[in-house]
C-alpha cells in the first residue's frame, strides 16, 4: 500500500479544513497546543483513509460505469439520422 497523489491531496485538504476550523475556534478563545495540533494531524489523517478506502473506490466505480455507458452513445443520433433518410 503506496501513498498516491490522491492521498497527499485529499490529506492536505482535510488538514486545511481542520486547521480553519481550529482557527475559527481559536477566535472564540480556544488556545492551540502541540496535543490539540497532533489530534488534528491524526484525524485529518484518519480522513484521508476513509477517502482512500471507502469514497475513492466508490468514485472510480462511478467513473467506470459512466465511461461505459458513454461508448453506447458514440454513433449519430437518431434525430440526425431521420435527417439524413437513414433508418433508425
Amino acid at each position: 500500500m503506496g501513498i498516491r497523489k490522491t492521498d497527499i491531496t485529499v490529506y492536505v485538504y482535510v488538514l486545511g479544513v481542520l486547521l480553519s476550523g481550529m482557527w475559527l475556534a481559536q477566535q472564540l478563545g480556544t488556545d492551540w497546543s502541540p496535543l490539540i495540533l497532533t489530534v488534528v494531524a491524526v484525524v485529518a489523517a484518519g480522513w484521508t483513509l476513509y477517502y482512500r478506502f471507502s469514497i475513492g473506490p466508490r468514485i472510480e466505480t462511478n467513473k467506470r460505469d459512466g465511461d461505459e455507458h458513454d461508448g453506447e452513445d458514440a454513433g449519430p443520433s437518431t434525430a440526425a439520422k431521420t435527417q439524413t433518410g437513414e433508418d433508425a
